[in-house]
């Protein structure tokens, strides 16, 4: 089940993913976004989260759907960078727990919530 609904991507995400495509791109953010946490929102289920919390996982999944919708192509690209004569061109993503690819601005938003630290909880 996604954490974030479409009225939740209405609020936080970009509004790139087309209606047909956005549940099973909300499902495939929330699937990151476990391995970002090492599952522990899979342990305590999101409605036992703080609001804080819940909040920012909700944001966090939103703004991975973008991030995978948009790049998805290219984050299992296996080059990192490309340079032809004096034009360079690298992509930049977080790889997270589990080898996730992902922004600064997910790992931010799970950052704040402890549900990504790898100390035990």
């Amino acid at each position: 089940m996604a954490y974030a609904t479409a009225e939740d991507y209405e609020r936080y995400g970009d509004g790139s993913i087309p209606a047909d495509e956005l549940d099973k791109a909300l499902e495939r953010a929330s699937d990151q976004i476990d391995q970002l946490t090492y599952n522990r929102i899979v342990a305590r289920g999101l409605n036992n989260l703080s609001p804080f919390q819940r909040s920012n996982v909700i944001k966090a999944v939103c703004q991975q759907a973008d991030f995978s919708f948009q790049y998805g192509d290219y984050l299992s690209f296996p080059l990192a960078g490309y340079t032809a004569g004096s034009v360079s061109l690298s992509f930049k993503a977080v790889e997270g727990a589990g080898g996730i690819q992902t922004t600064e601005g997910v790992t931010g938003l799970l950052r704040a919530t402890g549900l990504s630290d790898r100390r035990l909880c």
